[in-house]
């Protein structure tokens, strides 16, 4: 089996989930190749893509409500998807790509690449399975639209939306959200502190603001140095925002307890080091810190997918959820020097699935397992294949 995963630069939570998915088929030995859904288009368009998308949300985070609730008219209405359209632009490279590359299935991390797919798939005689991964706890709209074998979800109420859409219900797996598997180590507090070089006796709030690096960060900054003691530490992530970044850590540039970081692939180890997190309710970075044990407080959503998130979290006793500044440093306040945990850790195993990466490779192997013995037994002088358990048995075949 050969594997191809395409997520879109349009939001880093997708990059996570298709980087989480390809480690665990690596180590499996399934080839596997992550891509941006974009670049067939053209590198442009990715970093495009990237750039306006980083944009919007520090600048006018409600548009993605307004889209949201766009895509929520389109899905009632019979009007052709102009999500779809722009997808299926590219859909002629993206079939080549597949087919030159011999790959067997393809997996999509991000919208983008499930219409595109589909439009791969209305075009041409296609013989590699397809799925759909969602990345929040919730379904967005547009997702009627795809045309799948199989889609991956967060949870239950996720595949009700989808069922409810028209989705087969036995194409829907509630797998729940693909982590990296540093999340899911068996590492403590201690361990994690020595690898950081943070002393044990400290009080840490780890500070993050997504991918892009939004938010009222510098604002929540301020505050939480103020009214935390000396003995507190607070480092702060930026994503990929520099200028974010250069502004922290000038204005703290003489405060020795105030550490801002940029993106880095040490997540893992600050959440497991942290006596507290602070993080926009996305749906990978919420997943990654419930996994590694640490309290969440959520800052305010970004209007759409991210207020399903923190609904669903604080719904379920795995966060506090807050809309303000002054709200969110009082809860950290709470759980640093009362010790009042907002997560509800018995049942974390419950809600939140740290094993999902492996769940999807486990159904993705299993279906391409069944695929293959179908067609082992069967010959044909000449077949493609449409949609999977569609046969089209072609005018040239010798012995249809």
């Amino acid at each position: 089996m050969k594997v191809l995963i395409l997520s879109c630069g349009t939001g880093e939570g997708h990059n996570s989930a298709a980087r989480a998915l390809a480690e665990t088929f690596l180590r499996r030995g399934v080839a596997c190749e992550v891509r941006d859904t974009l670049s067939f288009k053209s590198d442009k368009a990715a970093l495009r893509a990237s750039k306006v998308y980083s944009t919007v949300i520090k600048k006018t985070p409600a548009l993605f409500g307004l889209a949201y609730l766009l895509g929520r008219l389109y899905d009632k209405s019979r009007l052709p998807s102009p999500i779809y359209r722009a997808n299926a632009a590219y859909a002629e490279a993206l079939y080549k790509y597949i087919v030159e590359n011999g790959f067997d299935c393809v997996i999509c991390a991000h919208l983008f690449a499930m219409e595109a797919v589909t439009a791969v798939r209305k075009k041409y005689a296609c013989s590699f399975a397809a799925y759909g991964v969602l990345t929040d706890y919730t379904a967005i709209p547009f997702y009627k639209d795809a045309r799948l074998d199989g889609w991956f979800v967060a949870n239950a109420a996720s595949a009700k939306k989808l069922i409810k859409e028209g989705v087969s219900p036995k194409t829907v797996y509630v797998s729940g959200i693909p982590v990296g598997e540093n999340f899911c180590l068996e590492i403590t507090k201690e361990q994690a502190r020595s690898a950081l070089n943070i002393p044990v006796d400290k009080k840490v709030i780890a500070v993050t603001s997504g991918g892009a690096g939004c938010g009222k960060i510098l604002k929540l900054c301020k505050k939480l140095y103020k009214k935390t003691e000396e003995g507190c530490q607070i480092n702060v992530f930026t994503g990929k925002n520099q200028k974010l970044k250069t502004r922290l850590e000038k204005t703290f540039s003489n405060c020795g307890r105030v550490r801002v970081y940029g993106f880095t692939s040490d997540m893992y180890l600050h959440f497991k080091a942290s006596d507290v997190v602070l993080t926009k309710p996305g749906g990978l970075s919420s997943t990654e810190a419930a996994v590694t044990g640490a309290p969440i407080i959520h800052l305010k959503p970004i209007p759409g997918c991210e207020t399903a998130n923190a609904k669903f979290f604080a719904k379920n006793g795995l966060s506090v959820k807050t809309v303000t500044v002054g709200g969110a440093v009082k809860a950290a306040l709470k759980v640093v020097y009362y010790g009042g945990l907002p997560t509800d850790m018995p049942r974390l195993s419950i809600k939140i699935n740290s094993n999902a990466a492996s769940a999807v490779a486990d159904i993705v192997a299993e279906s391409n397992a069944y695929e293959r013995f179908i067609m082992d037994n069967i010959y044909c002088g000449g077949i493609s294949c449409g949609q999977r358990d569609v046969l089209q048995f072609c005018a040239e075949s010798d012995n249809a």
